[in-house]
């Protein structure tokens, strides 16, 4: 085994990540690392921002008696912070609100995770069919938060642009992830593109059956973080997958009813899917994609610079 670097995150991680090759002598291809989500073009950094008052708890953990975070909000981790929303029966994803930057409650409280960074022990890996891939060096218990999906936090135009300019041979770092709005009969829209800034996460392989879910999670700004969870218990040295379309077993899938129009979609803008590697005894045979960004139509525009 051939350790290419002990750190590809170059101490912008609280953990080590670091790449190894078993099977040739190639490397990643380079792109910039970030923890976290940035501004992409003619987006503003203004999104980075509290939207919501913070509470007033000046005890250590917040309560749910007394924190009016988790009054409104939560409680959405349990108290050795694994994600708990899954108990709750609704018909989508539900969005998790951490105590932010305007709260008195220190940075050990258990309404903070995701805001707290990527602890776990994480290393790049070359895999035999699908280029690179990300493998946890520890167990990691179900619904443990593992990583945020990080990259340009892009607007609707820029996504389209630069989902027309992508080749089988470029690989897709771009995720839009969809939130059902409650107040309007819209879905509301966040695109990270991770292929020239991104974090561990640009790594993390498409699974038909994936171990892994990503939630959105909200701490200093309207814009959500892709926070990704384990969906059950994963062993040491398993390599992490998610569902790139979304879905996932906990939930009802409005995207899987309109599977086969998005595909039909895709092959009228003379585009064929790439093919999907997972080996899932469900697998799609084809790797999932967001028709939207190879249409005309519009979307709710709450996203910073969505134009």
């Amino acid at each position: 085994m051939v350790v290419i670097t002990e750190d590809i995150s170059l101490g912008k991680e609280k953990v080590k990540v670091s790449v190894v090759n078993e099977l040739d002598d190639s490397i990643p291809t380079e792109f910039g690392y970030t923890p976290v989500c940035i501004s992409g073009p003619n987006v503003s950094e203004a999104f980075n921002s509290p939207f919501y008052p913070g509470c007033g708890c000046h005890q250590t953990m917040c309560t749910r008696d007394k924190c009016p975070c988790i009054q409104s909000y939560g409680p959405s981790y349990n108290e050795d912070g694994c994600l708990q929303i899954f108990n709750r029966l609704t018909e989508f994803c539900q969005p998790v609100f951490e105590c932010n930057s305007r709260c008195s409650c220190s940075k050990s409280c258990q309404n903070r995770v995701v805001q707290n960074g990527q602890h776990l022990q994480l290393q790049v890996f070359k895999t035999k069919l699908k280029g690179w891939g990300l493998r946890t060096l520890e167990n990691i218990k179900k619904f443990t938060f593992v990583c945020e999906y990080a990259g340009e936090l892009i607007s609707i135009k820029e996504a389209k642009m630069r989902a027309q300019e992508l080749t089988h041979e470029t690989g897709n770092y771009l995720i839009v992830l969809r939130e059902h709005s409650s107040n309007v009969n819209q879905i509301l829209r966040t695109h990270v593109d991770a292929h020239f800034h991104g974090g561990a996460s640009r790594f993390i392989n498409h699974s038909c059956n994936p171990n892994l879910v990503m939630v959105p999670v909200r701490v200093d700004s309207i814009v959500p973080q892709l926070a990704l969870f384990a969906a059950r218990n994963i062993d040491i040295g398993e390599e992490l997958s998610f569902d790139y379309s979304g879905e996932f077993d906990h939930w009802h899938s409005h995207e899987i009813k309109v599977e086969v129009h998005e595909l039909k979609s895709l092959q009228e803008q003379g585009k064929e899917p790439k093919s999907c590697q997972c080996g899932a005894l469900n697998c799609r045979g084809y790797l999932p994609f967001d028709s939207s960004l190879y249409s005309s139509e519009s979307h709710l525009p709450i996203r910073p610079g969505n134009s």
